[in-house]
């Protein structure tokens, strides 16, 4: 078992698996140094005892036999005797010296009769003469043991007359003690391995014993107790026998027991605690520093993720970026109570809650609770309770309550005097007879399709609401200051809702055509309550039901009375344009620099039966407003193309261009350039050219789009002018990307010219404008033409600047097609 972290007076522990074996290695190496040891002494004694006694009891032994071989046969077989002690693989060599010193018989025969110092090797000298000296026999070992030199006294025999030897020889054998050695360490070698392997035996029963009744229940019991750290108290370390590992087991089963018990007792609190926390209708969340420890079934419902998923999460990811912020400083500053959160589902919706939060302390950790109360249902309930008070639930407009808010929330924004407003009513015609014929779910039909169409042709701020039955109601805010041009923009907002009310709806197969009524009363008025505004409102929308006549009424009288004149007007134009019989066109002639006619511009006139000539611009405004201007339009074009053809064969005139004003919603129309191509194939060969006057409000809208249908244009031949240019937006970048031909400066510039010094309030001089126009327009490739030249001066100063075409009286005023091909011949002439 390996050692944990260390910690202050704890106990200090090792890994069994390792040091056990360490261990008896350890005791075995020990072991095998003590065998070592104590061969090491035996053979010390050993070479001890054949020094004692072996080498001794020889020396005594040879030394007696050559002492009587000398004395009773003179020396005859010393050479055999030393040659038989010379047969023992210990000895090295041995020999006789004489008192002289010379080798009287030796193991080797040519040592015999030299000097023993000369030829012994390593003769001992000091221990030969200290051996004569004391007459006793010497053995020495040396440094190495290897190596035994005993040398012992000899006498010798008697010489002639001698009673008694008094000569001392000496005999000397040299013992080699490797082979001793060799074999004493073959003997331990022998031992070694036999001790070795009992230990090695020893050893590994020992480990198995350590592994079975030692590691193993330390592997147990550590198994057991992780198994426990993992929650599984079921299994635990089963122990047979008696010791300390038994007693270790019985308490962790003990423990186990106890943990499994607490377990059990712990899941039934928290599972009533969790039926009780998934019954709250609440969605509870629990977050340690933000990130979310637990969170009951509501809080998934809420979030839209499972409670799993939930563990981990970071609550702040869940909170709605806008309050993402406000949530992190009330849980870093710990504060507690209740407010307003949105959180964030899995879908990314807004879900608006109320919390409640509290926080307290577990260990060294703050853990904060949040239940947070779903408002989605409560608001749904209360947006259903404010639609069902201020809107139709038939159609889903404002119903006669939010309109009379609103109506006195406009009498307020009116107050100051720097805007009007206006309160419209009108009641669809005959819508009895639709409920009676087609029933009243088709009358329901009805009144949700025409809510659908007319709100989606409401302005800006413009509120329609249904009144009551088929009656309904728009109020107008942010109308001019002044209460003409306020009342004139009121009538026409109307007059194109009942435009669009007038178009024909289809159900169920039938094409029904519906009209109505309007009544209208401008704010502020002498009554400033709402419903009284709107009882006016409805007054003069019963008139204009009573008159029969689909004409707005005001509850002003004199209003009235412009209303009825602009309306008088619109039918009487649209009757003309039908009838074709009181428009006509005037031509007015465009003269070139060097004096020549260039072209002529295409003028509309309407020669009223009751009312004489009525100028363009009494009736243009009003054909815009109305979309006659569209019909009105294409007449015009498809006169000046007519004209065209009788003034190339009356007047044989070339390369002219017949210039025609098209205004933006007639150049809109899908059919446009359709009907050009039309009208040009009419005109077959003609040299004559058609040139088509559009102002930059064309552009404006949607560029792209008018580009496009300019390109197709061009291709064709149609020439194309920019009308009154500097009164308009006067953008440079579209100026760039329109493919125009010719720039028109609107007269407003050229009446000012030839002055001396601007007028008061005209701001910079015109001459300097016109000339930077000019200049602009030939570095863009354009021609100049200046519009209401009318005094020499003017036409002077226009050359002068380099302005290429000029029209206006000094020339020409409009005239009429045979006083135009009168004015022409008179030119050819003149």
């Amino acid at each position: 078992m390996t050692a944990g972290h260390d910690r202050p007076g704890g106990l200090r522990v090792v890994n069994l698996r390792l040091w056990i074996p360490l261990l008896l290695v350890g005791v075995t190496l020990l072991r095998l140094a003590l065998l070592a040891w104590s061969e090491r002494e035996s053979y010390f004694d050993q070479l001890g005892e054949f020094t004692d006694r072996t080498a001794h009891a020889q020396l005594l032994h040879v030394r007696r036999d050559m002492e009587d071989l000398l004395r009773e046969r003179g020396g005859i077989g010393l050479e055999g005797e030393l040659s038989e002690l010379g047969l023992d693989p210990l000895v090295r060599h041995a020999a006789l010296v004489d008192d002289a010193g010379t080798v009287m018989a030796a193991t080797r025969f040519e040592w015999k009769g030299h000097a023993a110092a000369g030829m012994l090797p390593g003769y001992p000298e000091a221990l030969a003469a200290e051996a004569r000296r004391s007459r006793r026999e010497r053995l020495v070992l040396d440094g190495t043991r290897d190596h035994l030199v005993a040398v012992a006294p000899v006498t010798l025999a008697l010489r002639p007359g001698e009673m008694r030897s008094r000569r001392i020889g000496l005999l000397v054998i040299d013992y080699d003690l490797l082979p001793l050695r060799a074999e004493a360490w073959r003997h331990s070698l022998r031992y070694a391995t036999i001790f070795g392997g009992m230990m090695v035996a020893m050893m590994l029963v020992l480990i198995a014993l350590g592994h079975r009744f030692i590691l193993l229940p330390v592997r147990a019991l550590s198994e057991g107790m992780s198994r426990i750290g993992r929650g599984d108290f079921t299994v635990a370390a089963a122990f047979r026998g008696r010791g300390e590992f038994k007693e270790l087991g019985d308490a962790l089963a003990d423990m186990a027991g106890a943990l499994q018990a607490g377990r059990a007792r712990l899941e039934e609190s928290e599972a009533r605690f969790r039926h009780l926390s998934d019954a709250a209708t609440e969605a509870i969340f629990i977050h340690d520093g933000g990130t979310i420890v637990d969170a009951n079934a509501a809080a998934a419902r809420l979030v839209g993720l499972s409670q799993e998923a939930l563990k981990g999460h970071d609550i702040y990811a869940l909170v709605a970026e806008h309050d993402r912020a406000r949530k992190r400083t009330l849980t870093e500053q710990g504060i507690e109570g209740s407010w307003a959160l949105d959180f964030l589902d899995a879908d990314g919706q807004v879900v608006p809650t109320e919390v409640n939060v509290r926080q307290w302390q577990v260990g060294d950790r703050p853990l904060r609770v949040l239940a947070a109360h779903d408002l989605r249902e409560r608001l749904a309930a209360e947006a259903e309770i404010r639609q069902l008070s201020n809107f139709d639930p038939l159609t889903g407009l404002p119903n006669r309550r939010l309109l009379l808010e609103r109506v006195a929330h406009a009498v307020d924004d009116v107050d100051g005097g720097d805007r009007h407003a206006s309160l419209a009513t009108f009641n669809l015609d005959s819508f009895n007879v639709i409920n009676e014929s087609l029933g009243m779910a088709a009358g329901d039909a009805v009144l949700r399709a025409v809510a659908m169409r007319l709100s989606g042709a409401l302005r800006h701020g413009q509120m329609l609401a249904r009144v009551d039955g088929d009656t309904f109601a728009v109020l107008l805010p942010d109308l001019d200051a002044a209460i003409g041009p306020a009342s004139e923009q009121a009538s026409r907002s109307v007059e194109e809702l009942l435009g669009q009310l007038a178009e024909p709806l289809e159900l169920n197969g039938q094409i029904l055509h519906l009209s109505a009524g309007a009544g209208l009363v401008m704010i502020p008025n002498d009554s400033r309550d709402p419903a009284e505004l709107l009882r006016e409102a409805e007054t003069a929308m019963h008139q204009s039901k009573l008159a029969a006549d689909s004409r707005v009424r005001f509850f002003a009288h004199d209003l009235q009375e412009a209303a009825a004149a602009r309306l008088t007007l619109r039918t009487d134009l649209k009757q003309a344009i039908v009838a074709r019989d009181q428009l006509l066109l005037h031509f007015q002639p465009q003269i070139d620099a060097q004096d020549q006619l260039r072209g002529v511009e295409a003028l509309v006139r309407w020669h009223h039966p009751t009312r004489g000539m009525i100028p363009p611009g009494d009736f243009i405004g009003e054909a815009e407003a109305s979309g006659l201007i569209v019909p009105l339009g294409n007449w015009v074009m498809e006169e000046a193309v007519a004209c065209m053809r009788r003034c190339e064969k009356d007047l044989e005139l070339h390369a002219l261009a017949m210039a025609v004003n098209v205004s933006p919603r007639q150049f809109r129309e899908p059919d446009f350039v359709p009907r050009v191509e039309d009208l040009l194939a009419r005109l077959g060969d003609c040299t004559l050219s058609l040139e088509i006057e559009l102002t930059e409000s064309v552009a404006a809208e949607d560029l792209e789009a008018t580009l496009e249908k300019m390109q197709l244009l061009r291709r064709h031949g149609v020439k194309l002018a920019l009308d009154d240019f500097g009164t308009g937006y006067s953008s440079l970048s579209y100026l760039k990307r329109l493919p125009i031909d010719t720039l028109k400066i609107d007269r407003s510039f050229v009446m000012d010219i030839d002055a001396p010094t601007p007028r008061p309030g005209l701001g910079k001089r015109p001459a300097a404008l016109i000339e930077a126009i000019i200049a602009m327009a030939h570095q863009l490739d354009m021609q100049v033409l200046a519009e209401g030249v009318e005094t020499p001066a003017q036409h002077a100063h226009l050359l002068r600047a380099g302005c290429d075409i000029f029209q206006g009286f000094l020339f020409s005023r409009p005239l009429a097609e045979d006083a135009l091909h009168a004015w022409v011949r008179q030119r050819h002439q003149a």
